[in-house]
């Protein structure tokens, strides 16, 4: 009875040995790279790529940390550019194992610049280099919303204000037509306004208590608003200059805004009245 007892009792301590030594599993280190981010700046014309890096990986120290950045075609040559963790160039903390990059949106700096028509995605890889190790993180980002562009736009260069007539029930009027062409990547659908502002040199204050005085791509030719085809991206405005007209110079600033509320770039134009 005896070895029986010492037996069994040998027999499980043995298992549960055998038992722990099974459930013993090594940690294998979490990839280093990830929480890829980018944004198009597009007031500035600029891009800003981050990524999460850790510091070390199995058992080695981090080199660099490269964005390999295609545009917005996969099949583009990747332009290589290094992310930074000392707070310069776009990183905003030193140290802090999220690397960063602000980077202009120019062939100066890019071969795979966003061209301004642009509206679907854009491609890039982050390249971790540790000691002997290359690792790399792929991601795809929509461009979503684009902000309008003005192309063209005319004005002339001086109006001549009409004399004063004789009766003074009627009042003399010269019209003339102003014009700005429009794009957006997204359709002209998006465009939700096209204006300009109206500023006085000489009096030095905004006319029309600074309103916004609109534009129209309507297609209501001289019975309306001026514009000649309707959805051709020509944004006009008829203008009624009366006797009574201030002279001086004028700058008016033209500016487009779409749905999303994202504007373009702003134009100015002088105008000068005599």
């Amino acid at each position: 009875m005896r070895l029986f007892n010492f037996k069994f009792t040998y027999i499980t301590f043995f298992l549960s040995i055998l038992i722990s030594c099974e459930k013993v599993e090594t940690v294998a280190d979490s990839f280093p790279l990830s929480e890829i981010d980018f944004s198009f700046l597009q007031a500035s014309n600029k891009l800003h790529i981050s990524t999460k890096a850790l510091k070390g990986y199995q058992g080695s120290s981090i080199d660099s940390i490269m964005v390999l950045w295609q545009g917005t075609s996969i099949s583009n040559t990747a332009d290589t550019i290094r992310l930074l963790d000392d707070g310069t160039f776009g990183d905003l903390i030193a140290k802090d194992e999220l690397f960063s990059r602000k980077i202009t949106n120019s062939s100066i700096y890019l071969k795979n610049v966003i061209p301004s028509s642009a509206k679907d995605s854009v491609f890039l890889s982050i390249l971790g280099q540790y000691e002997n190790k290359e690792l790399v993180l792929s991601a795809t980002f929509i461009l979503g919303n684009i902000r309008p562009k003005l192309g063209s736009i005319f004005v002339p260069d001086t109006v001549i204000r009409p004399s004063p007539n004789q009766d003074p029930n009627i009042t003399n009027t010269v019209k003339f037509s102003i014009t700005a062409n429009v794009s957006d990547p997204n359709g002209l659908d998006d465009i939700k306004r096209v204006f300009f502002r109206s500023y006085h040199v000489g009096l030095d204050s905004m006319m029309y208590d600074g309103n916004p005085i609109l534009l129209y791509d309507d297609g209501t030719g001289s019975d309306g608003s001026g514009d000649i085809k309707k959805g051709d991206g020509t944004f006009t405005r008829t203008i009624s200059m009366t006797e009574n007209a201030t002279i001086g110079t004028y700058h008016w600033s033209f500016e487009s805004q779409d749905i999303s509320n994202a504007y373009s770039d702003t134009i100015k134009k002088v105008l000068l009245v005599k």
